[in-house]
C-alpha cells in the first residue's frame, strides 16, 4: 500500500505556500488499531501529510528532477486530538531552500482552527536504482496529484 495521504492540492505554485486537503472517513483500516472504539488521526500521519505537501512543493521548484526525502523533524507540535470523520487542511511553506534541500514549515488545520505545526528538513538525492526508476516522484504519485499536467 502506498501512503499518498493527501487527497488533492488546492494551491500548488512555485514561490507560494502549498495547501492540500485530506478527508478521513473513519473507515480507513488503521483506525481499527488507533484507537478501537474511539479512533483518532495519528499525529505521525499529520506529520507525513505536511512532509508530502512540502516535498511536492520543493519538488515542483526543482522540476521533480531529484528525489526528495524527509531527513529530520525539528519540531512537531499538536494542540489537540482529531477524531474522524474530519477534513484536514495542510499548508507547507519553504522557509529556506538550496539545491541540496529545504527547511519546511507545515501547518495542519481542522476547519479554520490551527491544530498542529511542524518544521522539518527535506533533502534531495539522485534517483536510486541507477536512475531507472523514481521512488518518490514515480508515475503513480505524479498522477495521483495531477502533477503530470503542470506547466
Amino acid at each position: 500500500m502506498r501512503w499518498d495521504l493527501l487527497d488533492k492540492f488546492e494551491v500548488l505554485k512555485k514561490g507560494e505556500p502549498a495547501r492540500a486537503v485530506k478527508f478521513f472517513s473513519g473507515k480507513e483500516d488503521f483506525f481499527r488499531d488507533h484507537f478501537p472504539g474511539r479512533p483518532l488521526v495519528p499525529e505521525s500521519l499529520m506529520i507525513e501529510m505536511t512532509a508530502q505537501a512540502g516535498g511536492v512543493l520543493f519538488g515542483l521548484g526543482i522540476g521533480f528532477k531529484k528525489e526528495v526525502i524527509l531527513a529530520k523533524i525539528e519540531q512537531a507540535r499538536f494542540e489537540r486530538t482529531v477524531a474522524p470523520p474530519c477534513r484536514l487542511v495542510v499548508e507547507a511553506a519553504l522557509a529556506e531552500e538550496r539545491e541540496e534541500g529545504a527547511w519546511v514549515e507545515g501547518k495542519v488545520f481542522l476547519n479554520k482552527d490551527l491544530i498542529g505545526q511542524t518544521r522539518f528538513l527535506l533533502v534531495t538525492m539522485d534517483a536510486v536504482d541507477d536512475g531507472k526508476k523514481n521512488v518518490v516522484f514515480n508515475d503513480d504519485f505524479m498522477k495521483h496529484f495531477g502533477l503530470l499536467r503542470l506547466p
